[in-house]
This record gives C-alpha cells, sequence and structure tokens, in this order.
C-alpha cells in the first residue's frame, strides 16, 4: 500500500505549483501557436483550393482559345482552299478561252493559206493555158500535137499541183 507522508505531499504540491506555473506562462502560448498554425494550414488549405480553382479556370479558357484558334484555323483553311479553287477555275477559263482564240486563229491562217494556195494555183493555172493557148496558136497542129500537147500541160498541172 502507499503510505502518504510528507515528501509525498511536498511532491504533490511540487506538481501543483509546477502545473500552475506552466498554465500560467507555457499553456497559454502552446495554445497560442497552436491555434496560428491551425489557422495557418486553414489558410494554406483555402489558398489551395483558390489556385486549384483559378488553375481549372485557367485550363478551361486554355481549351476555349485552343479549340476558337482550331475553328478559325480550319475557316483560314477551308478559305484558301475555295480561294484556290476560285483561282484555278479562273485560269482554266481563261486558258479554254485562249485556246479557243488559237484555235479560231489557226483555223482562219488555214484558210488564208488555203485560198492563197489556190489563187497561186489559179494563176498558174491561167498562165498555163496561156502559155499553151500560146503554143496552140503558134503553130499549125494536127490532132495527134494536140492530144500531145495537152498531156504535157497535164502534166505540168500535176507538178505544180504536187508542189503545194
Amino acid at each position: 500500500m502507499i503510505t502518504i507522508n510528507g515528501t509525498m505531499w511536498v511532491q504533490i504540491l511540487n506538481f501543483l505549483i509546477l502545473v500552475a506555473v506552466l498554465a500560467k506562462f507555457c499553456y497559454k502560448p502552446i495554445l497560442n501557436v497552436m491555434k496560428a498554425r491551425q489557422e495557418r494550414i486553414a489558410n494554406d488549405l483555402e489558398n489551395a483550393a483558390k489556385a486549384k480553382e483559378a488553375a481549372e479556370a485557367s485550363r478551361k479558357e486554355y481549351e476555349a482559345q485552343l479549340a476558337n484558334a482550331r475553328r478559325e484555323a480550319q475557316t483560314i483553311i477551308d478559305k484558301a482552299v475555295k480561294q484556290a479553287d476560285a483561282n484555278t477555275q479562273a485560269q482554266l477559263s481563261e486558258l479554254r478561252t485562249q485556246l479557243a482564240r488559237e484555235k479560231e486563229q489557226a483555223r482562219l491562217d488555214i484558210l488564208q493559206e488555203r485560198e492563197k494556195a489556190m489563187r497561186e494555183l489559179r494563176q498558174d493555172m491561167v498562165s498555163l493555158s496561156i502559155a499553151m493557148a500560146g503554143k496552140v496558136v503558134a503553130r499549125d497542129m494536127n490532132t495527134e500535137e494536140n492530144t500531145k500537147l495537152v498531156n504535157q500541160a497535164i502534166e505540168q498541172l500535176d507538178t505544180k499541183i504536187v508542189g503545194l
């Protein structure tokens, strides 16, 4: 069993004094430090939540800007494709028109060359006819000589036509 003697009373008294001194001088500062720490942790948690919300808002804004940039890029690409198609169609139309003009000009040139060749052929035929008539008039011919002269004229005419 425990016996309570004088030393025990002194130890109990010392303990109570120590508790009173600690309560007076240490308990309030420790509680203040703990309260400050608790407030700091609460503030840090609140700031972290605010930072998380701000980061989430920034992420959403970034995604919105990225989506907008993609839409604008697609719009620009579509516009460029349409412009390229329009330019291609315009160039093709211009090329077709130019080809039609050149074809018509070539057709006209061919017709002019043909008419020129025909005029030259007519002139050569007239010259040949005049020469033949001059030979016929200059000679007193018989049927055999007339046939020979006509055959020569035809041969000359054939060489002129082939020479075109």
